[in-house]
């Protein structure tokens, strides 16, 4: 299966991102719609923060009765702490959407990203819905994963298509995020729509099971949104029969292959990020430690900043390890640096060292932890930290 970083026609669904001036930039697109033809299949994952932003309430709410017709998000304000009003200005932004195309209003999901704190200009919103919905089409993806971006340099796409239940079935995504990264459930905003016919419950199982090797296993800055909602919606329109067996299975590689590859480019993408790193540990008793461990190393900010100077420092790796609480032997502990063996056996091998800055240069390496007691692994994908994550952070409300 090919997956490919660009956008594809999905049958059943249009598309569609304006700018409505509900950013500082006005001319950037900030507004966007999914709209299918009909209600369809939904499934959702939803941030697991105590700190809820309105639409995510909404759309939790929505999603659970396992049907959308459509998705409306807009960049700019994450309609986030904003109280009852936030939860009105949420169910009127479905609303206004509800009466441009002709859908119930309980069919539509709201999401936001942004700013926490702040509420929307409903008018300007209502202005822009009228411009979405004029604007909606079949290829206009790349416009809706254009309307959804914040400190994003770049849209985040993904597509791929498989042969089930004897149709030609697509499937495609996209996602923004580039800092407030560690979700544990999904990302900050992500929408995987498939023509595939399958009913709330499957897809809800599939993104249970796609979800530990992709949204759940990356993190920029170990912080979690107030936002984080990933939706999959199936319209049915490619006519499959039902889906089972070994059918299903590959069903569910091809949303997993989407889903890893808009995971992988939200790290790539990661605010001031030059780097992106694969931490594995492996030979851990549990998959739960071996998790732990390599969350540990990839959210630490000493090891982080040693990825953006080429630095490999085995004593911010060593203290990572130390600290995240797993019992291990020092004697068996092997640790490779972009494919550098740097230590083992309790010893630094100080004459690899010069090898793994060279190596650390390249945009993309690994950094790989065996334990030797055991067969459990996991997996996290990371970025380094830089002066620019800084700069962005520091000035993101100024």
């Amino acid at each position: 299966m090919d997956v490919r970083l660009e956008p594809v026609a999905v049958r059943g669904f249009r598309f569609a991102g304006v700018a409505a001036g509900l950013r500082k930039e006005p001319e950037r697109k900030d507004l966007g719609a999914i709209v299918a033809n009909s209600s369809v299949a939904a499934a959702g994952v939803f941030t697991t923060s105590r700190v809820k932003a309105a639409p995510v309430l909404v759309a939790q709410e929505r999603v659970r009765r396992g049907r959308l017709q459509a998705v409306v998000a807009n960049s700019g304000s994450a309609n986030c702490f904003t109280g009852k009003a936030g939860v009105k200005l949420a169910r009127d932004s479905c609303a206004a959407l509800a009466a441009a195309v002709g859908c119930a209003e309980a069919l539509i999901a709201p999401c936001s990203t942004g700013v926490i704190g702040r509420l929307y200009d409903l008018e300007k919103y209502r202005a822009g819905i009228v411009e979405v919905a004029n604007s909606l089409r079949p290829d206009g993806f790349e416009d809706f994963a254009r309307a959804i971006m914040t400190t994003d340099t770049h849209p985040k796409m993904a597509s791929a298509s498989v042969r089930v239940g004897g149709a030609e079935v697509t499937i495609a995504g996209c996602a923004k995020g580039a800092g407030m990264i560690e979700p544990k459930m999904a990302t900050m905003l992500s929408f995987i729509v498939t023509d595939a016919a399958a009913p709330p419950a499957q897809l809800r199982a599939v993104l249970k099971r796609v979800l530990p090797e992709s949204f759940n296993a990356i993190t920029v800055d170990g912080d979690m949104s107030t936002n984080d909602t990933l939706l999959l919606l199936a319209s049915g329109a490619a006519g499959n029969r039902t889906l089972a067996g070994r059918e299903l299975h590959t069903f569910e590689a091809a949303v997993g292959g989407v889903a890893e590859t808009l995971a992988r480019e939200l790290v790539r993408d990661g605010e001031g990020a030059t780097k992106l790193v694969t931490v594995e540990v492996r030979g851990a008793g549990r998959t739960a430690e071996a998790e732990k461990i390599a969350r540990a190393i990839a959210n630490s900010p000493l090891v982080k900043t040693a990825f953006f100077g080429c630095d490999p420092n085995f004593g911010r790796i060593a203290m990572a390890l130390g600290k995240s609480g797993v019992a291990f032997d020092l004697e068996r502990l092997e640790v490779s640096l972009a494919g550098i063996k740097i230590a083992s056996r309790g010893s630094l091998h100080a004459d690899a060292l010069a090898a793994a800055a060279s190596r650390m240069k390249e945009r993309e390496f690994d950094l790989t932890v065996d334990l030797k007691q055991g067969k459990a692994r996991a997996r996290i994908m990371t970025c380094d930290l830089s002066f620019e994550y800084v700069k962005i952070n520091a000035e993101y409300t100024t």
